[in-house]
């Protein structure tokens, strides 16, 4: 059965229970991300700790985090007892503030970039430091070769121009000339980034090339941690928070001081590997 349609029964069940409107008004909001998220991903356990670990990666605060995990546990133990589930997840609600998010060496991440279809996307995602959702639906028309820039739809449909570095831009108008002209259909979409069949790549798509292409060198990442390490590696390099920020689509730039974190742990680490070596 599809997730909405669980989803739906959930909220109905909640009703028969008498729950306040805003209480249910709750539970849908936090399940419709939810309910996203699976629309082109097998609902499976596996998947469920991938959506988990994409929460922990966005901008939400902990007790925003927690009250979503909160939602999602009612919604699996209702699946469960009425036999529409067969598997357990358990779902721990964070006690501290975030941690930075894990810190991927720039060699390991320019070692996966080519020109090629599946190591452009990978690119794209770092040097501009995308949303997954936002490669998905990204048109050949957003990109602005002349002026050096792509236009980017964010959260709430919220568009951001954010520019690209010449030697991506180079090997996206190769992609498109020459590679992507030869996927059957590509004449008929204007997505940027089509499959060997000529369709729109889903985000369990785009997930499937990540997680593949990083796993040859030996790390097992989420894919939402290229946008966190384009905004680390950054400020490493002197950028000022404010143009990361709006890079980001970051609507407080509170969010966007986490990246600081990680690079202090980046030189912390730096520097003891440097005192063991004396």
């Amino acid at each position: 059965m599809a997730i909405d349609k669980l989803v739906d029964e959930f909220i109905f069940h909640l009703k028969l229970k008498g729950l306040s409107k805003n209480t249910i008004a709750s539970y849908m909001a936090d399940l419709k991300e939810f309910a996203v998220f699976f629309s082109d991903m097998d609902f499976n356990k596996v998947n469920i700790s991938g959506f988990v670990d994409e929460l922990f990666l966005k901008d939400y605060k902990p007790a925003t985090i927690n009250r979503k995990l909160s939602s999602i546990r009612s919604f699996l133990k209702f699946l469960l007892k009425e036999g529409k589930i067969d598997f357990e997840v358990e779902l721990k609600n964070i006690r501290h503030n975030r941690k930075p998010p894990y810190y991927i060496p720039f060699e390991v991440i320019a070692s996966v970039c080519d020109s090629k279809r599946d190591g452009l996307i990978i690119e794209l995602m770092y040097a501009c430091g995308l949303r997954i959702s936002e490669v998905v639906s990204l048109r050949v028309k957003d990109i602005i070769f002349d002026a050096g820039f792509i236009k980017v739809k964010g959260k709430g449909g919220k568009e951001r121009f954010v520019p690209v570095a010449l030697k991506t831009l180079e090997k996206l108008k190769s992609y498109i000339l020459n590679e992507r002209s030869r996927y059957k259909g590509a004449l008929e979409t204007d997505f940027l980034f089509i499959s060997n069949r000529g369709r729109p790549f889903s985000r369990q798509g785009i997930w499937k090339i990540v997680k593949r292409k990083f796993r040859q060198k030996g790390y097992d990442i989420h894919p939402h941690q290229l946008r966190h390490m384009f905004a680390t590696h950054l400020i490493e390099n002197g950028a000022n928070l404010r143009a990361v920020q709006e890079m980001l689509g970051h609507s407080s730039i509170t969010t966007t001081q986490i990246y600081t974190q990680i690079t202090d742990k980046a030189m912390e680490d730096a520097f003891r590997k440097f005192k063991v070596l004396e």
